[in-house]
């Protein structure tokens, strides 16, 4: 959460009502967990490009590569 400094119209979300508080956590879950899929998704398909040298340098095999990127955004 950043910090930002109170002004007038401004409330720290701690202050917020209960009911809006959830309505916030039900609506950037989805979105960050949406978000983590998008961005695993793309470090798998930078990992497929790797060359067999660099893939040597992390220590992972193409077969390992190639496992890693059979999944699923949400399989982690």
């Amino acid at each position: 959460m950043l910090n930002y400094p109170l002004t007038e119209g401004r409330r720290p979300s701690s202050s917020l009502p209960t009911h809006v508080r959830h309505i916030i956590n039900n609506v950037a879950g989805p979105i960050v967990m949406v978000s983590r899929w998008i961005q695993r998704h793309c470090q798998r398909e930078q990992l497929a490009e790797l060359e067999d040298h660099q893939l040597a340098d992390l220590g992972l095999s193409r077969t390992q590569v190639r496992n890693e990127c059979e999944k699923w955004p949400w399989q982690a």
